[in-house]
This record gives C-alpha cells, structure tokens and sequence, in this order.
C-alpha cells in the first residue's frame, strides 16, 4: 500500500505543483511588499514598516510561497540527473536559501513588528532589519547557485529536456546571480537590476514546473 501510494505520488508530480503554486503566491507577496533594496536606508524601511497595512499577512504569505517553491526546486534535482554530484549540490544551495529566508521572514513576523510597535529605539529595529535584508540577498544568491548547479547537471547527464532548457538554467542562474552582485555594490541599481536580472531565472522555474506536470521530465 505504502509503495502504490508513492508511486502515485511521483506519477503526480508534486514538486511542479509545490513550485507553481510557490511562484503564484511569490508573486503576490512581492507586490504587497513595500519596495524597499537597500539595507542601509533604515529611514525609509522604517518609515514602510509603520505605514504597511499588510505587514505581518504580506510576510505569513512570503513565507509559504518560499517555502513551497524552494522545497519543490530542491525535490526536483532527481529530474535532472540521477546520481549527480552537481545536482546535489545545486539541490543542497537551494536548501540553504531555504533555510536562511525562514529564519529571515520568522524575524520579519517576530522580531521586528514588537520592537517596532513597543516604542523600542529605533536603531535595534533598524540593525535587525538591515541583517534581514542582506541576508536576503544572500539566499537570494545560493538559490541561483542550485539553478545554475542544475543546468549543468542536466547538461552532464543528457536526458529528454529540450537543449535550451539545460543552457537558460546555467545563464539564467548566471544573470541573477551576478544581479545580486551588482545590487549590492550600489543598491540604488536594485529596483532596475533585481526585476531584469531575476525575471528570466524565475520564469525558468515556472516552465519547470510545466514540464514536471506534463511529464515531459521524468
């Protein structure tokens, strides 16, 4: 009973439906976020923070969708090669970056809304934020690693993907990758470079996604 029941569950494909519904709710959690790119603009988060009307639902919904999202990526490396230290390791960054944003967005659900609504000063708020966000970028980075990761992989092992698909994974990876980098070096650049640079990578996950629920990647 305990191997029917897997069995169907592999034939379902659970990782495309975790990653689809990941990336939906991703989407609607970003645009409920207030903009904000630079760690050290601890004004303006302040001043977002204090005027957000969906803070605590914005980063309750943030944390299923990345959770959801990252944990399908992560269960979907046996799609691109079985036996593969490159997709393991790919599959071991995307697990990281899933690790640093749960302890990111628990802070963001815990830490700051008392500090910030207890009258606490302003500057611990503040540093926690500033710790927040980099940190983000830094998980950001890992997930991109485990995508570039596994367009290699899939590039070693061969298999029935479209050729394409293994190449946008490597550069797609590369391009948000060294978003991040250029971010971080002058954050002003994010609010054009994250959109442009993570676009491609995160729309590379989503037609994933499709291929699993298709069957096309078995």
């Amino acid at each position: 009973m305990w191997r029917l029941t897997m069995n169907l569950l592999k034939k379902a494909h659970p990782e495309g439906w975790l990653i689809l519904l990941g990336a939906i709710l991703m989407l609607v959690a970003t645009i409920l976020h207030p903009p904000l790119v630079d760690p050290y603009d601890l004004q303006k988060a302040y001043h977002a923070f204090k005027h957000a009307q969906f803070w605590i639902g914005d980063h309750i919904l943030m944390l299923i969708a990345i959770s959801l999202w990252l944990t399908g990526l992560a269960a979907s490396k046996t799609y691109m090669a079985r036996n593969n230290k490159t997709s393991d390791f790919g599959a071991g960054m995307i697990f990281v970056a899933l690790a640093v944003w749960i302890l990111i967005l628990a802070s963001e659900l815990t830490i700051l809304p008392i500090l910030g609504n207890k009258g606490t000063d302003v500057k611990v708020w503040e540093a926690v934020f500033s710790f927040g966000l980099l940190s983000g970028y830094f998980g950001f980075a890992c997930s991109w690693i485990g995508i570039f990761c596994y367009g290699m992989a899939m590039k070693q092992a061969g298999g029935t993907f479209p050729k394409w698909f293994s190449a946008s994974a490597r550069w797609s990876g590369l391009l948000a990758f060294f978003g991040i980098i250029i971010t971080c070096l002058h954050f002003d650049f994010g609010y054009f470079v994250i959109p442009v640079t993570v676009g491609p990578v995160f729309l590379w996950t989503v037609w994933l996604a499709v291929l699993l629920l298709s069957g096309r990647m078995e």
